[in-house]
């Protein structure tokens, strides 16, 4: 039971990337057609898009932590005593201070949007709602840190991922 659980918490983040691309695509592509062929705009399709694609690299970055494909500055890693294994601890550690410091941040800020409402200008949405991406990826990439870190030094597998090891399977 747990096992599948986990199994289906580990594609989370694909899946709610590959929907926000969707519905991105989806959305550009249909105000291509209302302006270009039936010569009228969308008030409401450009905004829904940028929330699309924001939400998209936001769920992209926690999915690249996941896979150990997130972008990183290796040219110093030897020259840290201990070497590669320490830097990329120490990196690590410094990456998770960093979403700690979104995730509380981005929590203030949706407080803050509710107590004091922001709303979207074409759809009238609460910002609060669409704000939620920030602390929410932040935090599943802090999980997605920690996680790589555990199978490096649990089961051997690279916290950086290379060519060979950034699939699917690395992921479960």
């Amino acid at each position: 039971m747990l096992g599948k659980l986990s199994a289906r918490f580990n594609h989370f983040e694909l899946v709610f990337a590959n929907l926000s691309l969707a519905l991105l695509v989806l959305i550009l592509a249909t105000q291509v057609f209302f302006r270009y062929v039936l010569q009228t705009g969308l008030t409401w399709s450009e905004e829904i898009s940028r929330f699309a694609f924001v939400w998209f690299v936001y769920i992209s970055a926690s999915l690249a932590a996941q896979r150990g494909t997130h972008i990183r500055v290796t040219l110093f890693m030897r020259w840290v005593p201990g070497g590669e294994k320490i830097a990329t601890v120490m990196a690590d550690a410094i990456w998770i201070v960093f979403n700690g410091f979104v995730v509380y941040a981005g929590i203030l800020l949706i407080e803050r949007t509710l107590k004091y409402p922001v709303y979207s200008t074409s759809l009238f949405l609460p910002l609060a709602w669409l704000y939620v991406i920030i602390p929410l990826a932040h935090a599943l990439m802090i999980l997605r840190i920690l996680e790589r870190q555990w199978k490096f030094w649990r089961h051997g597998i690279p916290v950086i991922a290379d060519g060979h090891n950034a699939g699917p399977e690395d992921a479960a």
